[in-house]
């Protein structure tokens, strides 16, 4: 799975970074409007590799609750008896207490009402929410019928900030930026559509947010692609497994980032060092990564400091994503106070030079 969705985060990321909207300037009277005239497409492969991971996740909670039933019964199931293991989503108590009671399902003990393992279930049912549609089983349940049977997933890049670098009182943009946005959030994105509008006359340097979103099936609500696949996958890496084998999720969680392309003749102990951060957040540190190795030499190369934009470049490409994301989030910290700001850009192309001089110096 995440592979997968690293897979997916690399796709996204090449997409929007290529710029996926063409814009146009229209002046009408006193006023210029940003105007969207193209949207490249998506490239085919991103939804069916959501479709894939998705559907990866759900087996993951379907083969452990087989495991479990097997390891309950200490004995193998038959065939009649494999054939109604499943992972329920029940929206009311009472589908849930009928799918417990029907045929087969209802003679295995480890699936009888009150059981261990069938009460590990109940609690991660979407009716133990009062908002269940948002529910992650429900959501994984409903993306993966969808994948299964009608179509891959439904992704669009949709509109998700219009935002000035400098505030100016006569602008207005379609969506002002939000920090932290939720499902639902954004601007339905097609040709024709007014992003901004500005003063006729006016320069004001734009930002704007397209992300790559999916749709869920039962709702319609569109959220952020690389979000909703990492909601899904840490609630069944980190509260789903757990619960349905040890009854809680207060333990160490399942590593996330194992290389499964190569065998591994002890599985658990390849667990063991097994890296620990999600494909989600390892693509979301990479495209800010990528977004600070532009703004730093520019930054850089302006009065006072007015380093040389071809060695800050030389320099950050030498330093890792976190390295750099921090660089620039430390910049925003001391971005309001002149002296430390001018102190810490100068440190900046200190470090730039000396490295610039360390490749000279080498043979």
């Amino acid at each position: 799975m995440d592979q997968l969705i690293d897979h997916v985060t690399r796709i996204v990321h090449d997409y929007t970074d290529q710029d996926p909207l063409t814009l146009t300037e229209v002046v009408h009277d006193d006023r210029a409007h940003i105007k969207v005239t193209a949207i490249a497409p998506i490239p085919e492969l991103m939804p069916r590799l959501v479709a894939d991971a998705l559907t990866q996740l759900r087996a993951a909670l379907e083969h452990t609750l087989y495991a479990e039933v097997e390891h309950l019964l200490q004995r193998p199931l038959t065939d009649q008896e494999a054939r109604c293991i499943e992972m329920p989503a029940c929206t009311e108590p009472a589908r849930f207490d009928t799918w417990l009671a029907h045929g087969r399902r209802s003679q295995l003990s480890p699936l009888a009402a009150g059981a261990v393992l069938a009460e590990r279930i109940r609690v991660l049912q979407p009716f133990q929410r009062r908002d269940f549609d948002d529910h992650p089983l429900r959501l994984l349940a409903e993306h993966t019928n969808l994948a299964k049977h009608r179509t891959p997933a439904v992704a669009a890049v949709r509109l998700g900030a219009v935002y000035p670098d400098r505030q100016h009182p006569d602008l207005t943009v379609a969506l002002p930026l939000e920090r932290n946005p939720q499902p639902g959030h954004g601007l339905r994105l097609q040709p024709g559509a007014v992003l901004a509008s500005v003063p006729r006359n006016a320069r004001i340097e734009l930002s704007i947010v397209p992300p790559v979103c999916l749709q869920r099936p039962h709702t319609g609500v569109w959220n952020i692609a690389v979000k909703e696949l990492g909601y899904l996958e840490d609630w069944v890496r980190t509260t789903a497994i757990p619960i349905l084998v040890t009854g809680s999720r207060q333990n160490t969680p399942i590593p996330p980032q194992l290389d499964i392309a190569i065998g591994h003749s002890d599985l658990r102990r390849a667990l063991l060092s097994a890296g620990t951060t999600p494909a989600t957040e390892r693509g979301t540190l990479s495209i800010q990564a990528t977004q600070a190795r532009r703004a730093l030499p520019e930054i850089l190369s302006m009065p006072p400091v007015e380093a040389r934009p071809e060695t800050v470049r030389a320099w950050v490409s030498s330093l890792d994503d976190l390295t750099v994301v921090r660089t620039m989030a430390h910049l925003a910290e001391v971005n309001s106070d002149p002296t430390a700001l001018l102190h810490y850009l100068d440190e900046l192309s200190a470090a730039a030079d000396a490295y610039q001089s360390r490749l000279g110096a080498s043979p």
